[in-house]
């Protein structure tokens, strides 16, 4: 007699479990890829939307300038946002001739809109105004935080006196 083989249950299970597995697999790695291009598509483009961020002139002359000596110093300015996208806040950068003051405010600016600031500046402590750098801040998606625009700061030296 010949006999012929017979399929044990453990036989069609093993095609079944595989096929889940790979299935698994692949929706993981899926999951994986697209968080990770996500994530680097962000960091590339995180100001990716021309903001349009600017100092206002009056006169021809930039509204930034500075009054006061000591301790009760300010400095003053007025920015202006541009069409695209509103700014969620402002970092500042004020590179004095003793030291950096870094300051960050949490005023918004909605499109087409302005800021006028007075900002106190302590001469004595962080020295003649050398520089300012002006960041504007911008939250892209609902929900996440805001990203600090650096390749669209406004960059201001020679600050005059008001």
């Amino acid at each position: 007699l010949h006999s012929f083989p017979t399929r044990r249950s453990s036989d069609l299970v093993s095609p079944l479990v595989a096929t889940i597995l790979l299935l698994f697999l692949a929706i993981g790695l899926g999951v994986i890829v697209m968080n990770w291009g996500r994530s680097q598509v962000e960091a590339a483009s995180t100001c990716a939307v021309n903001i349009g961020f600017t100092v206002v002139e009056l006169n021809e002359i930039q509204e930034v300038c500075y009054a006061g000596r000591g301790a009760d110093g300010y400095i003053h300015f007025i920015v202006e946002n541009g069409p695209s996208i509103d700014i969620d806040g402002i970092q500042l950068s004020i590179i004095g001739t003793k030291k950096i003051y870094n300051l960050e405010l949490k005023d918004k600016i909605k499109t087409g809109y302005s800021l006028l600031k007075d900002i106190p500046y302590d001469f004595d402590n962080f020295g003649d105004i050398r520089q300012i750098k002006i960041l504007p801040k911008i939250v892209l998606y609902e929900g996440e935080d805001a990203l600090l625009c650096a390749e669209q700061a406004l960059v201001l030296e020679d600050i005059r006196s008001c």
